[in-house]
């Protein structure tokens, strides 16, 4: 009896140094095994020839050793996501004993190896938008992704961009740290696992993969894990308007969303990014018809970003902002806005009251919705309501209610105006 030492795990196990399948082997009297794609914790791949069909396919076969979960799970996971981010899954079967899973084979080059010159902006948004179009059908098939990064995304010649955790293993699910950067992650305030946090750690890795496309690095990537962890859990993550002046300063506000440390306070969901997407790319693109907007607010930052919701909820939207009730009385004659939001807490000439009854008793048929932003107080909430001025709280949801607000008020048939009237003096 030899030494322990000397014993060779049998072919199919995991520590097995002999080949599980032979180039020219031949499974299901179908396919023939070419070569070794990837090992991971759960099988091994083979590049095969579908001789049936004629066609490349990757073969993954599952581990022997006991205990090793079933691969129909994964084939599952494929298969419930109808996009192009997931290769399609062609069937099952079992090869002496050893369960195996066949799927379209994709080859091409990991994103983050193409991005040694980061894209135009066009390409940057058309890439994005496809991979928030992939993130959106995987939650809706009850899919979550994880690792959203140039490591773990794959693209082919024609464009298509697979994602590794949808691949069969073909591409990286996870990238060389094998970590999960959502700030709730890395604090250890959630699980990865944990799926009730899945969609907002998605939405997370959406945003880190926008800087990487644009700037050929991740946020916080360095040679320090320690730093680049500590940057993901507590330090604001890079504008997209700072390191690339060329995008549209609304993407640059989305991207700035989808990374906010809370993840209460991102974006309510991948479909909601992408109808932002939409929006911006529409906006670039043709013209559609004008809904004209007004955000009345005296504190500067926080009228910019309602300015910047607004504009990312519809390509339609035309947005002004006025400071003060003066200004916001002279945009009201000039541009007879669709929609118009005013701060509850407004300062100036025209308090918030004073200026919705100011719009209100214009001469005009042109009659603007109008929205109070945050808490009237108890004597005026009746005057608002009496004057038909819709309320919404300045609380942690107010962005996705801007932006129904907007699409809303956008789906409304366009009302008749009079020409814009010019004030001089």
């Amino acid at each position: 009896m030899g030494r322990s030492g000397s014993f060779q795990a049998p072919p199919g196990f995991r520590d097995s140094t002999i080949r599980a399948l032979n180039q020219g082997e031949v499974v299901a009297s179908t396919y023939a095994i070419r070569e070794e794609v990837a090992r991971t914790d759960t099988g091994i791949v083979f590049e095969a020839h579908d001789m049936m069909l004629d066609r490349l396919v990757a073969l993954k076969l599952a581990w022997r050793d006991p205990g090793m979960p079933s691969l129909l799970l994964e084939a599952r996971r494929c298969a419930a996501v109808r996009d192009p981010c997931s290769v399609a899954i062609h069937g099952m079967g079992n090869h002496q004993g050893t369960e195996y899973v066949v799927a379209e084979r994709v080859i091409g080059r990991l994103l983050g190896d193409v991005l040694a010159r980061p894209p135009a902006c066009a390409e940057h948004l058309t890439k994005f938008r496809t991979l928030a179009a992939a993130v959106t059908r995987a939650h809706e098939a009850g899919i979550a992704v994880g690792d959203i990064s140039g490591a773990t995304v794959l693209l082919d010649d024609a464009g298509r961009m697979v994602l590794g955790r949808l691949s069969l293993s073909q591409v990286p699910a996870f990238g060389p740290l094998g970590q999960i950067f959502a700030p709730e992650v890395v604090r250890g305030d959630v699980e990865a696992s944990d799926p009730s946090a899945a969609e907002a750690i998605d939405l997370y890795g959406l945003g880190c993969v926008a800087i990487e496309m644009a700037s050929g690095e991740p946020p916080f990537f360095g040679s320090d894990r320690e730093d680049e962890l500590r940057g993901h859990a507590s330090v604001p993550a890079p504008r997209l308007a700072d390191l690339r002046p060329d995008f549209p300063i609304e993407l640059s506000d989305l991207v700035e969303w989808l990374l906010d440390k809370r993840p209460t306070a991102r974006p309510r969901s991948a479909r909601d990014v992408l109808a932002q997407l939409d929006a911006i790319i529409d906006r670039l693109g043709t013209a559609t018809r004008s809904l004209r907007v007004l955000v009345v607010d005296d504190d500067a930052a926080r009228g910019r970003w309602l300015w910047s919701l607004a504009r990312r909820a519809h390509p339609a939207a035309q947005v002004e902002i006025a400071s003060e009730g003066t200004d916001a009385a002279h945009k009201l004659i000039r541009d007879l806005p669709d929609l118009v939001f005013v701060d509850a807490t407004l300062r100036g000439v025209m308090n918030a009251y004073e200026l919705c009854m100011y719009a209100r008793g214009l001469e005009t048929d042109h009659r603007a919705q109008l929205v109070l932003v945050g808490e009237a107080t108890e004597r005026d909430r009746g005057l608002f309501t009496a004057a038909a001025v819709a309320c919404i709280p300045d609380n942690i949801q107010l962005g996705s209610a801007i932006l129904d607000r907007v699409r809303s008020a956008a789906q409304e048939p366009p009302r008749r105006r009079r020409p814009r009237t010019t004030i001089s003096g």
